[in-house]
């Protein structure tokens, strides 16, 4: 059950950076844009390095 909400974690926080990317992408004003993408990537490479720490400090002893 703990490895599904880390699953769950992670689509989450994948899905919520590409909303922002796309929105920084569409963004009407210069600053929503730069703001939105600065968000969006910060939380795509967060949320894949999260993943990978994850997988890292589960292992079995």
């Amino acid at each position: 059950m703990m490895r599904l909400n880390v699953l769950l974690f992670i689509v989450f926080g994948m899905v919520l950076s590409i909303t922002a990317l796309v929105f920084g992408i569409i963004a009407p004003t210069a600053i929503a844009s730069t703001l939105a993408q600065i968000i969006g990537f910060s939380g795509l490479v967060f949320t894949f390095l999260y993943g990978l720490l994850m997988n890292r400090s589960t292992a079995k002893v």
